[in-house]
């Protein structure tokens, strides 16, 4: 989560910009995906991170 974060908050992952999906993420970590979910359903807790039905989750305007 403080991955995502930072890049986020450094502009590397900019608005509207798609995260990878759970798996992909999952596998650049090496972590399990229930430790990628918990860790973005906390950034879209925090207003970092909006989900879209069917489409994916994407970095906030607000962020």
């Amino acid at each position: 989560m403080n991955d995502l974060l930072g890049q986020i908050r450094s502009g590397e992952l900019p608005a509207g910009a798609k995260l990878p999906s759970e798996a992909a993420l999952a596998k650049t970590y090496a972590v399990a995906r229930g430790t990628v979910r918990r860790a973005v359903r906390e950034l879209e807790t925090s207003g970092y991170v909006e989900a879209r039905h069917d489409v994916g989750r994407f970095v906030s305007s607000a962020s």
